[in-house]
């Protein structure tokens, strides 16, 4: 059968109204309860970001109570690693006189016999000199002065020839060369004995860097 609306043109007007506000109120109610649940679930994600951040900066500040306690043994450390360096380069611009006698006692030839030898450190090769980097040693100093006996002139040329040899020598120059005699003389008036005493003076060959100093600086507590 055919339906025939009984109902008249002004209440079908006012029910199509009523039907319309009602889904749009539904509509209303389906995006509100929407962006809810977005609104949930971004809360949520915030709230679990903001937790991991806490959660790492309380691991930083965990970090760094424990670097605020080590920190005085890195400074001992720095004390030490700084120690360290400068006892290295010390001992790389020592004068090592033992090696330098060593040295000496392998070139020095058969017939010579040293008498003496006095060696000094000059001022510029000491560690924390306060001489002026590059200055040179007043003309006519000598760190290493060897006297000594041989038979010829030509033994002292021999030697002297031999310690230029010696890496740590330098200027290595002849001050005195004399022939003398000792004993009685033989029955035609010549000495029985003669022997030449000679004066070698040189220096050490300097640092290409000025050797440090000793002190530091004590590191607070």
């Amino acid at each position: 059968m055919k339906r025939i609306n009984l109902l008249p043109q002004e209440e079908r007007v006012k029910a199509s109204r009523e039907r319309g506000l009602i889904w749009a109120i539904l509509i209303l109610v389906a995006v509100v309860v929407v962006l809810g649940l977005v609104y949930v679930k971004y809360q949520t994600d915030v709230n679990a970001r903001q937790d991991e951040l806490n959660a790492i900066q309380a691991d930083i500040a965990e970090e760094q109570a424990k670097i605020a306690e080590l920190s005085p043994y890195a400074a001992l450390q720095s004390q030490r690693t700084a120690m360290t360096e400068t006892a290295k380069a010390i001992y790389q611009s020592s004068v090592p006189f033992s090696i330098l006698l060593q040295e000496l006692s392998l070139v020095i030839p058969e017939n010579v016999r040293l008498q003496s030898l006095q060696a000094n450190v000059p001022p510029t090769m000491l560690p924390g000199s306060a001489a002026e980097d590059g200055a040179a040693a007043p003309a006519g100093t000598a760190d290493i002065t060897l006297s000594g006996l041989t038979e010829e002139h030509r033994d002292v040329a021999e030697f002297m020839t031999r310690l230029g040899l010696i890496p740590q020598l330098t200027d290595i120059i002849l001050t005195n060369s004399t022939e003398q005699t000792a004993g009685a003389t033989t029955e035609g008036g010549a000495p029985s004995e003669s022997f030449v005493q000679f004066t070698i003076t040189t220096r050490l060959r300097p640092y290409t860097t000025q050797p440090p100093t000793t002190q530091l600086q004590e590191v607070a507590p």
